[in-house]
């Protein structure tokens, strides 16, 4: 089973990625925060990081910048979520999605990675 990591300060919007990529059959962990995530990574690695871009204590694309530069992370895909289309600065990134995002749109993009 494939393990996707989630940072996303919104807990709706976590919530409900949580339930879908669930009841696709993926394992999950969830942080409402860039801190909460840093404690975990690189001690627990996924198959696949999903970061929203603005949180309340740090920047989505900054953790990419991060995760691009650790060895141990650097060939996990990422992709970055963001209400802003207009990003054109992936950081690194792997992917982006655009808030809000067609639930359908979001499982491609998820498993076009992971293939």
């Amino acid at each position: 089973m494939k393990e996707i990591f989630i940072v996303e300060d919104d807990e709706g919007i976590r919530e409900l990625i949580e339930f879908l990529l669930v009841s696709h059959n993926y394992s999950v962990k969830t942080f409402p925060s860039a801190r909460s995530f840093q404690k975990i990574v690189p001690q627990e690695i996924p198959d696949l990081f999903l970061l929203d871009i603005m949180l309340p204590d740090g920047n989505g694309l900054d953790l990419c910048k991060d995760l691009k530069k650790k060895e141990v992370t650097k060939k996990i895909p990422v992709l970055l979520m963001s209400a802003h289309a207009n990003i054109n600065k992936l950081e690194g990134a792997d992917d982006f999605i655009a808030k809000p995002f067609d639930i359908e749109e979001l499982l491609q993009r998820i498993r076009k990675q992971l293939d």
